[in-house]
């Protein structure tokens, strides 16, 4: 398998972009000279200060250091700060943080069509509920969303999404953490889907279930920690026109992986190196397929990444290694490839916030009996910028680069959208949102897009 050279020069640009940042802000650190770094905050130089910008950071600094006299100094809490952040409700050790969102929106390809695309108005109701605790030790949270869209004109083309996730972190010791996550979650299959039929009535349902569980050990710099997971996969079955039902129990399956990353810290503990290897096994509930593929496989990858802990301006981490994936079927290919995965968020001032998320990944697939998996090469960009303290715009590229390994099949899946969020107060807020998407593939006559626009609010407490 040849990898394009236009993706692994994209995950090498990003690492070496993340490696560049490290260590302009190691340098300023180590320097004790913060202007480097207040510069990229943008902060005004000292030299180019008016006498009153001057007469104000003075003012500042007398009242930090009267207020660093004052014993017990409560801290500030950074919701109460922001004037648009939801404040929640307190019962007893937890915060109860609800929300609703409601969409009026315009779609100009409703069933995702190549060759006949029809046009219509759909409304959109997102509930959501988060629970936070707020103990001196150890963290609970939970949180519950509900994506409900439907067509005006068009009654089967209703969806629901489901995600719920509850997570914990149990503070052991000092240098002992161990924490356990568990997620479920309802994505409605797009008709657009390839796994979907064009005749199917109401697009199926997938579901995804995940325990996971970490332990990670401190030895003062050395951090080593173990990740163990178990997932499981099911797809609903799709009922057609004419009354078939497609059984798509052939595509069901469970994945047990497992890490283990040794990390080293720098700069007291705002950046590290890590090393982590993991495996993992896919197994099928049926394990032939329609088409007399035996499905399932095995891997393993290693990988080498730099992690940034700092906050302000970047957080996140980015690593690059080797990962193969081996079919159970020895007449299908071997997956091997670069590996990726990469996670920043950049704060270049205090109005501006970019996001970057991005891997290379062997996923699985029974859509073509000739294909060992897909190798699907994924990047996010997003920018979210405050024009106002109560104006906030924001733009995102999403992109999907999908390799079937063993054919010549090749899929391509990206999304352009903006939106403009206006808030009102703790608890109104008003939102603009359009998005164009667009599935490619060198498969004749199954090209489409889609232009959406929708407009909607947020009420949340």
């Amino acid at each position: 398998m040849t990898i394009s050279p236009s993706i692994t020069g994209l995950a090498t640009w990003c690492l070496t972009a993340a490696v560049s940042l490290w260590a302009i802000s190691a340098s300023a650190q180590s320097s004790g000279d913060t202007g480097s770094f207040a510069t990229l905050r943008g902060s005004t130089d000292p030299g180019s200060q008016t006498d009153d910008e001057a007469a104000f950071e003075a003012a500042t600094q007398i009242a930090g250091d009267e207020l660093g006299q004052v014993p017990d100094a409560a801290p500030v809490d950074e919701a109460e700060a922001d004037p648009y952040a939801p404040l929640g409700l307190r019962i007893g050790a937890f915060r109860i943080f609800p929300a609703i969102e409601a969409f009026l929106g315009h779609a100009s390809n409703v069933f995702s069509s190549a060759t006949d695309p029809q046009s219509g108005g759909y409304y959109r109701v997102a509930p959501e509920l988060e629970v936070t605790s707020d103990w001196v030790r150890h963290e609970l949270r939970g949180f519950v969303a509900v994506d409900h869209e439907s067509f005006f004109d068009y009654s089967g083309e209703t969806t629901t999404a489901i995600d719920a996730e509850l997570e914990g972190r149990l503070d052991i010791s000092a240098r002992d953490v161990a924490g356990l996550r568990l997620a479920y979650a309802v994505v409605p299959e797009s008709r657009g889907d390839p796994n979907v039929p064009q005749s199917v009535i109401e697009p199926p349902d997938s579901e995804e279930a995940v325990a996971e569980g970490t332990y990670a050990h401190r030895f003062g710099r050395l951090e080593v920690s173990l990740r163990g997971a178990y997932e499981k996969f099911t797809y609903d079955s799709a009922v057609l026109t004419d009354g078939t039902i497609v059984d798509n129990s052939d595509r069901d399956y469970t994945e047990v992986n497992g890490a283990v990353r040794a990390s080293v810290d720098i700069d007291e503990g705002s950046r590290a190196v890590f090393f982590e290897t993991g495996a993992n096994k896919r197994k099928y509930r049926r394990s032939i397929d329609d088409d007399g593929v035996r499905r399932g496989s095995s891997g393993y990858d290693f990988l080498v990444g730099v992690s940034f802990d700092r906050g302000d301006p970047l957080s996140g981490e980015i690593a690059v290694g080797y990962q193969r994936q081996k079919p159970v079927d020895p007449s299908l290919k071997e997956i091997d490839s670069i590996a990726f995965r990469g996670s920043l968020v950049w704060q270049p001032t205090q109005l501006t916030t970019v996001t970057f998320d991005g891997s290379i990944e062997p996923t699985e697939t029974t859509l073509d009996p000739t294909a060992s998996g897909a190798l699907v090469y994924a990047a996010d960009i997003g920018i979210e910028h405050a024009l106002r303290h109560n104006l906030i715009a924001s733009a995102n590229f999403a992109y999907a680069l999908s390799d079937y390994i063993g054919s010549g099949r090749e899929e391509t899946d990206y999304v352009v959208s903006a939106g403009l969020e206006y808030l009102v107060s703790r608890w109104l807020s008003f939102q603009l949102d359009a998005s164009y998407q667009a599935y490619e593939t060198n498969l004749p006559g199954q090209n489409y897009d889609d232009t959406r626009v929708e407009l909607g609010m947020r009420l949340q407490r």
